[in-house]
């Protein structure tokens, strides 16, 4: 079981932009997988349930919701998990 959620962070963000860019079913199914890890683990380790349901809700909403409601969401997820210190993949800069 991971106790660092970063490694997760690192692997969810780059492709839950691009999935935002070029939505696909393949890549709902492996984004909604990283989610459904990421957002427990946010939610013990960080303590922070605002950020963990949005990753939640995100996996959720694939593909669901539109790319723009997905590119809000994926906003505040950004905003949110910034103030823990999850630091932006440079491969997704």
């Amino acid at each position: 079981m991971l106790d660092d959620p970063q490694p997760l962070f690192d692997q969810f963000l780059p492709k839950a932009r691009r999935y935002v860019e070029s939505p696909g079913v393949m890549a709902a199914l492996e984004l909604d997988g990283i989610c459904e890890k990421l957002y427990p683990l946010v939610a013990r380790k960080l303590g922070d349930t605002a950020l963990s349901n949005r990753i939640r809700d995100f996996g959720r909403g694939l593909p669901r919701k539109s790319e723009e409601e997905l590119r809000v969401l994926l906003e505040e997820i950004q905003e949110l998990a910034g103030q823990h210190g999850l630091l932006y993949p440079s491969a997704a800069a």
